[in-house]
């Protein structure tokens, strides 16, 4: 069953990891895809998909932090495919640093990426909404880390928090247009990002599939289900909303 079928979707962050799954996973259910990364890789990923998806697949060059390169990759997936219906706010990185240490240069990077881009991107892709008149869906790629402390987390953590109000903000507001707005919060997940964390503290791999009650750490593809649900007609009536994707490592009381 293709649950995404006719939609348009634009996603960022998805040269690896959870956007590359997300933007398979959103092929795989009919929609077409514009895929973003700051990254070169991000072509091979896309040629990838135009191949798998019958063409239904491209990619542009995308640095979150400019407004400019978010309105031109909205308005490049309108040129090819005629509309955008979702907008999948997934790039992001980490810069772990103790506090009493942290680098502000460091701090206002983390910031610009995963805040800022989610809301350049957001505002970007709601206005295209708004003007078609037709509804649409953001979805922001928070983090079960923005519900919790972690060593070293001061702006991955507090960046994630953000997201999380930024997408409360977009629901309330975008609301009487029909685009609707929810984050997914990942728990522990087998990113790049993540096996970049575990060579610098040993033991936390270990400990988070410890703490885990399913055992293991989520697959990019567990996350990528969440958005494909997300963004499908069967969330027809959910919005402002944190879907947590954790195998039980985080349970929010």
């Amino acid at each position: 069953m293709e649950l995404l079928a006719n939609k348009v979707a634009l996603i960022t962050g998805a040269s690896r990891g959870i956007g590359k799954a997300i933007a398979e996973a959103f092929v795989e259910h009919g929609a077409c895809v514009l895929i973003g990364d700051i990254t070169p890789e991000i072509f091979v990923v896309g040629d990838a998909l135009y191949q798998t998806a019958n063409g239904r697949a491209r990619a542009v060059r995308l640095d979150v932090t400019s407004a400019e390169q978010a309105q031109a990759a909205v308005d490049a997936a309108v040129r090819e495919f005629g509309c955008l219906d979702v907008l999948v706010n997934n790039a992001g990185i980490h810069r772990p640093h103790p506090f009493l240490e942290f680098p502000l240069a460091e701090m206002e990077l983390v910031f610009r990426v995963n805040f800022y881009g989610s809301f350049l991107c957001g505002q970007a892709a709601a206005r295209q909404m708004v003007k078609q008149g037709n509804g649409g869906c953001i979805i922001n790629m928070s983090s079960a880390s923005g519900k919790k402390p972690d060593e070293g987390g001061s702006a991955y953590n507090s960046s994630k928090s953000a997201i999380i109000s930024l997408t409360r903000i977009e629901a309330l507001e975008l609301g009487k247009y029909q685009i609707r707005a929810n984050a997914i919060l990942p728990g522990a997940t087998d990113t790049e990002m993540l096996r970049d964390v575990f060579t610098q503290v040993p033991g936390l791999k270990q400990l988070l599939e410890e703490r885990t009650p399913l055992g293991k750490m989520a697959a990019p593809r567990d996350q990528a289900n969440a958005a494909v649900f997300l963004a499908s007609d069967l969330a027809s009536h959910i919005t402002g909303e944190q879907l947590v994707v954790s195998g039980g490592e985080f349970m929010e009381t």
